[in-house]
């Protein structure tokens, strides 16, 4: 009633207009604020207002904050020479591959897979049915006060037969894809973090002696010298295509006398192979084709 008393006493048109206005913006104002949480009367329990509704429940609406990882998704490496060491360039690797968390429990259940992939599973030894002897009863069953035997091809007896023993079987087991992923990602962190991963332009050499290979992994620090009576333990990672096959057949003469380095496919990588040698060697061609398949989707 006082608001309508003072609107009478207006009487200019736009000093009311000019009031009216003032008004509405006072109570649009009040509106957009949260109104307080419904309680009943002598009640404690909260009613959730409608989804329309604006409430302290939900106010004030809810923004999409993402998450921004503040590391760089690659790591640098250098890219080096095979028979001098030289630095060549500086490459761009994946740091989800080469920088991953290293899991030892992963990399333990992949190395314990791929042994036993490896495992020849021919032992044997031999039943009753097998072994050379007579059938016939040792002893007379009763009379004698001794124990009951039947034959001489019984465990007990001295070239008897194997109670239980091996059989030839299979010790292969089973494990996801994912999880072998997950450690060879392991395993080429760690290599990369202990300074024992190298990144290689390409693998060729003109000799395919035995002598000079050795005197060049000398010479680039990736084999302990001679005086040392230490073998080498090094793994080389190309990747062995078709069309490139005889360009690594240099290496492959001069590397199968020297103990301790191996030359494996990259395409054929293994967790456990890798993870026994001291340093990795790898190709530009290598690099790419692990960064293709062990990049996380």
């Amino acid at each position: 009633m006082n608001q309508f008393r003072q609107l009478a006493k207006l009487t200019t048109p736009l000093a009311r207009q000019t009031q009216l206005l003032a008004q509405a913006r006072s109570l649009a104002t009040v509106g957009a604020q949260p109104p307080s949480v419904l309680r009943p009367i002598g009640g404690k329990r909260r009613i959730a207002p409608s989804a329309g509704e604006v409430s302290a429940l939900n106010w004030p609406p809810v923004q999409s904050v993402a998450a921004v990882d503040p590391f760089p998704q690659t790591v640098q490496a250098w890219m080096m020479d095979f028979e001098t060491n030289d630095p060549l360039d500086i490459v761009d690797v994946q740091r989800s591959v080469f920088a991953a968390p290293i899991r030892t429990d992963i990399v333990h259940r992949v190395v314990t897979y791929e042994r036993n992939m490896k495992r020849q599973g021919t032992h044997n030894s031999r039943t009753r049915s097998e072994v050379r002897g007579s059938t016939r009863k040792v002893q007379p069953q009763k009379g004698l006060g001794r124990a009951r035997h039947g034959t001489r091809r019984a465990p007990q007896f001295v070239g008897g037969a194997t109670a239980h023993g091996p059989v030839p079987r299979s010790h292969e087991t089973e494990i996801q894809r994912k999880v072998w992923l997950m450690a060879l990602r392991s395993v080429l962190s760690a290599k990369y973090s202990q300074d024992q991963l190298v990144f290689v332009d390409n693998m060729e050499i003109e000799s395919h002696r035995t002598q000079d290979l050795t005197r060049m992994l000398q010479i680039n620090g990736w084999s302990p010298l001679a005086s040392t009576g230490r073998h080498p333990s090094i793994m080389m990672l190309p990747l062995m295509d078709p069309e490139n096959m005889h360009v690594l057949d240099n290496l492959e003469l001069a590397s199968r006398n020297i103990p301790g380095v191996s030359i494996m496919n990259a395409s054929d990588a293994e967790v456990y192979e890798i993870l026994r040698h001291d340093y990795l060697i790898m190709d530009r061609k290598a690099l790419g084709l692990l960064e293709g398949i062990l990049k996380p989707m």
